[in-house]
């Protein structure tokens, strides 16, 4: 597939994924590229990575990606994180996963040691209007290490699936309030 060009904010047809001008906002997301649409195979192939941690489906999925040219080896890849009652559930981080297999093909760190769920909030997959997912997301990160920010202000926010974005706007926000600059958010499938 080639990448889903799409703004971030408003999610109309967008050259490269750049968010529009008239959609920027100072703690809003730069850009976004998601790799695939999320039905049929790659839909089922998510949910066995997410659900049943079936871990070689990472390896895969990243070898059918093309990288965006937004992406500098100056980056560095921030998943999004679960909240630790989530992550005891499910044994692992289903973001993180997918996210080392592409900082790994990019060439560039990942810190998990950054940003945090600051609150367990119901998994949005489980809420079906806009509205409540975007209400879901509002104030549920937080900054652990925002020195390390000032000195590697190009993130790549990466997260597995995106439907609304209130997860990335959220995340974005939190980590541009901490000093980020730019924040290219990615997502194996949109």
């Amino acid at each position: 597939m080639d990448n889903e060009r799409i703004c971030p904010m408003c999610g109309r047809s967008a050259f490269g994924g750049v968010t529009h001008p008239n959609c920027r906002t100072r703690y809003g997301i730069d850009g976004l590229t998601s790799f695939f649409h999320y039905d049929g195979p790659v839909r089922k192939a998510v949910k066995a990575l997410k659900y049943r941690y079936v871990s070689d489906l990472a390896k895969e999925f990243v070898g059918l990606i093309r990288i965006p040219e937004q992406v500098g080896n100056d980056s560095i890849l921030v998943p999004i994180p679960l909240h630790g009652i989530r992550y005891r559930q499910r044994g692992f981080n289903q973001a993180e996963v997918l996210g080392r297999a592409v900082a790994q093909r990019l060439h560039i760190p990942v810190r998990t040691d950054i940003l945090r769920r600051a609150r367990a909030t119901p998994p949005q997959a489980e809420i079906k209007k806009r509205e409540d997912r975007i209400k879901n997301m509002k104030n549920s990160f937080s900054i652990h290490n925002s020195l390390f920010l000032i000195h590697n202000s190009r993130i790549v926010l990466f997260d597995d699936v995106c439907t609304t974005g209130a997860t990335l706007r959220n995340a974005a926000s939190a980590l541009k309030r901490a000093g980020a600059h730019h924040i290219w958010a990615m997502t194996i499938a949109r």
